[in-house]
């Protein structure tokens, strides 16, 4: 049987809960009735992806789409689905369905430096592409009115979605796949870091953010993973994305970031 809450949501935050076990507090103002439900979406090939969908508890013939994608950064209690969780119930309380996939890589296993990553990296895409599918299966989603976020890895993976959605926020992401690889886990020689640079051609972020239809990037100033450089190189590949660099926050960004990503994908969806 799956687990589902009821959350009433008003303004940023949440809520009231009816699941079993779980916490209530209410905020003030008009409610707005959510739920959030605890689904497994089928990849072909693959394990199932567990997931939280969220939206009006009421039908809504008009429902706007948005897909949120994690970060990875251990020993973060959010480096899971729950990152955005407070996020995607208050951009439902507005007229949307959200769906928050649990990512696998790198975060249930490492890279190992030759061409088995790159099909990690493309097995992890059929199972995000399964859970946009998911989304646009929801009854009432308008498939012209969606959006990706993403995070650091969710966010490198939100590039590659970019071309299927309308809007796309890229928060403290990497321009490519090896370097972090390469940096944080394999320290490769420099003859087989070349090598392993294009075992992702065609894969790699900054190659794929100008497919996107209207762009968002947001970047940290003291942001030790994401250099200057990766910011520049994103701009060149996007000339039209709205770009915010928060110059105090740091990788994980801040309320500011969270309140203009919040704001920008609820205009960009047509919401309230």
């Amino acid at each position: 049987m799956k687990r589902f809450l009821i959350a009433t949501v008003v303004g940023a935050l949440f809520l009231g809960v009816t699941a079993a076990g779980a916490s209530s507090a209410v905020q003030k103002k008009q409610p707005v009735p959510v739920v959030v439900t605890d689904i497994q979406i089928p990849v072909a090939g693959q394990a199932p992806v567990t997931a939280y969908l969220v939206r009006p508890a009421k039908h809504h013939n008009h429902l706007a789409g948005a897909l949120y994608l994690h970060w990875f950064e251990p020993p973060a209690s959010t480096q899971n689905r729950t990152e955005f969780l407070s996020e995607a119930i208050t951009l439902a309380s507005k007229g949307a369905a959200a769906l928050l996939p649990q990512l696998t890589f790198p975060w249930e296993g490492d890279p190992v430096g030759d061409q088995t990553d790159r099909t990690k990296v493309t097995n992890q895409l059929k199972a995000v592409e399964a859970a946009y599918n998911t989304l646009l299966q929801q009854d009432g989603v308008d498939h012209t009115r969606t959006a990706v976020i993403g995070h650091d890895y969710g966010a490198m993976y939100a590039s590659l979605l970019s071309s299927k959605v309308h809007a796309m926020v890229f928060m403290a992401g990497d321009a490519t796949w090896a370097n972090w690889f390469d940096t944080f886990w394999l320290g490769l020689p420099e003859d087989q870091a070349v090598a392993y640079r294009k075992v992702f051609q065609g894969l790699d972020p900054v190659d794929n953010v100008s497919k996107s239809h209207d762009a968002y990037f947001q970047w940290a100033g003291r942001d030790r993973f994401v250099t200057p450089e990766v910011r520049a190189a994103f701009s060149a590949a996007k000339p039209t994305a709205k770009v915010s660099l928060y110059e105090t926050a740091d990788h994980f960004l801040d309320q500011p970031a969270k309140d203009a990503r919040l704001a920008w994908v609820t205009a960009e969806l047509g919401l309230h």
